[in-house]
């Protein structure tokens, strides 16, 4: 029998774009990710901050209809859902939870997963801990994934395979993460489902906990060859890391050379692509910010023909291939597939021929072999 293979396309998802209490207090009143935007600056003479081209203009996550807006070009375009950044820190403290939250308790339509953000808030500009990430163990995870479980029995959840998708940003953080996956499948299982979609970010074929996943990634690959692209700019990013200086940036190396010419997949059918749609994070850093030079729709364009060609040669397909974008709205570091001022839905559309091309193609060699 031959056996079909299931696309899935997931694009992060920043629920930062609404007030908060803790972001009022840290850094202003009235504070979300678009002051970053507003107040960037431009560093060079081809530099341009990319702004949203939006219904909404710069919305507010609050407002269903900016969801359910999102969640119909997504869905028209290829992509099956957003995989959001949760944030639990332990003992029951979340953060930006009340869009997702809104979904659930108002039934927007809007399709997701959750990907955990496990990892300690700082004020990177001044090198102050803001809220510390705790593991607390088997209770805690208990707590959590109780919280998480209306989520996953709402039908706007993702579930692959009786499974629902969940992510973990950084696996190496847990100290427990045996029990931490642990507890997660076992109450999965209580509650009707036949476990959990276990996804990671920051892992690599060399990782020892990359088996226990389904899929994994490390969506920060391609800056391991920045030394290759730019070794003076690699130089003075890593005085600046390791000193923690703050004018020697932002650090420019060239999309085309990282993005697509590194971005290479292995054999391991559990790897999982990424597709890069532009990166700038002097809105958010800074001179501390990081800046890939030369995306354009046509570097765009060969990016995601290098992801799908390794992807076709790969000698073993899974029922399941998922993709990943980063991202679908990270506007202050500037990796967005939503429609901007410079190339309006270009992205969206030349991502929608991508999935259905790959979509076509990855069951045709099914069949052939």
């Amino acid at each position: 029998m031959t056996q079909t293979t299931n696309l899935v396309s997931l694009a992060y998802y920043l629920p930062q774009f609404h007030e908060i209490e803790e972001n009022n207090r840290w850094w202003g009143q009235g504070f979300t990710e678009w002051q970053q935007l507003n107040e960037a600056s431009t560093y060079f003479d081809w530099h341009r901050l990319r702004k949203p081209d939006t219904p909404f203009g710069q919305y507010s996550l609050l407002n269903p209809d900016v969801l359910a807006w999102q969640n119909d070009i997504a869905q028209a375009h290829g992509v099956d859902g957003f995989l959001v950044f949760d944030y639990w820190f332990g003992q029951g403290k979340k953060l930006l939870e009340k869009p997702i939250q809104m979904v659930l308790d108002q039934h927007v339509p809007f399709r997701y997963a959750f990907c955990w953000a496990n990892h300690t808030w700082y004020n990177k500009r001044e090198n102050i801990t803001l809220q510390p990430q705790l593991y607390l163990g088997a209770q805690d995870y208990t707590d959590y994934f109780m919280q998480l479980l209306p989520h996953f029995q709402s039908g706007q959840y993702i579930i692959i395979e009786n499974k629902p998708v969940f992510s973990i940003f950084n696996p190496k953080e847990i100290p427990d993460l045996d029990v931490f996956l642990n507890t997660f499948n076992a109450l999965a299982k209580q509650h009707g489902f036949a476990g959990i979609y276990w996804l990671a970010d920051n892992t690599d074929d060399s990782s020892v906990w990359a088996s226990q996943f389904d899929g994994y990634t490390k969506s920060a690959t391609i800056f391991k060859y920045r030394k290759k692209n730019r070794f003076w700019s690699y130089c003075l990013e890593k005085l600046t890391r390791k000193f923690h200086l703050q004018n020697l940036g932002p650090f420019v190396y060239d999309y085309e050379a990282l993005a697509t010419r590194y971005s290479s997949l292995s054999q391991d059918s559990k790897q999982v692509p990424v597709v890069f749609t532009g990166w700038d994070t002097s809105p958010r850093h800074l001179k501390r910010g990081t800046i890939l030079k030369g995306f354009d729709i046509d570097q765009f364009k060969a990016h995601l023909e290098a992801i799908k060609t390794q992807l076709l040669t790969r000698s073993q397909h899974n029922s399941t291939q998922v993709v990943l974008i980063k991202s679908w709205n990270e506007w202050a570091e500037g990796n967005v597939i939503e429609p901007d001022d410079q190339f309006g839905f270009s992205l969206l559309e030349l991502y929608r021929d991508f999935a259905k091309s790959l979509s076509r193609d990855l069951n045709a060699v099914e069949k052939r072999g």
